[in-house]
């Protein structure tokens, strides 16, 4: 697989930023898990030192929110000494050892919604990158 290092700037279609590596380049090989794959096919069209931009729709992205992707939790669901709050990122294992983060995205007495969708489903971005080495 090819092993890159490079510079990027991922944001919102608004322009709000969600990662950035400007200061210290990342240095990583297509598929290792550090970047999603649509940022990867990105990267694959890219040209070695030169800055370019990637607009991409939602689908294209990080795909659409599913509603069942928001689950409402029992607290009883979770471990007893885990702090629940607004926003968190909790992690569940399933019976196969899977594992899935989501967000606690509302408390309501012992009701814990948790949203597993990404959290830029349904989002359109720009991926702003430049290659500074291909091997």
């Amino acid at each position: 697989m090819a092993k890159y290092k490079l510079l990027y700037k991922l944001t919102h279609a608004n322009g709000a930023l969600v990662d950035e590596s400007l200061d210290t380049p990342l240095e990583f090989e297509l598929g290792d898990g550090q970047l999603d794959p649509c940022l990867e096919s990105c990267i694959e069209e890219a040209k070695v030192g030169k800055l370019q931009t990637f607009l991409l729709s939602y689908d294209q992205a990080f795909g659409p929110v599913h509603d069942e992707a928001v689950q409402v939790m029992k607290r009883s669901d979770f471990p007893k000494k885990m702090a629940i709050e607004l926003d968190a990122a909790v992690e569940f294992e399933t019976p196969t050892g899977d594992s899935y983060v989501g967000c606690i995205d509302k408390i309501k007495g012992d009701d814990i919604t948790v949203n597993f969708n990404h959290p830029l489903a349904g989002c359109d971005v720009s991926f702003q990158v430049e290659i500074l080495e291909k091997n």
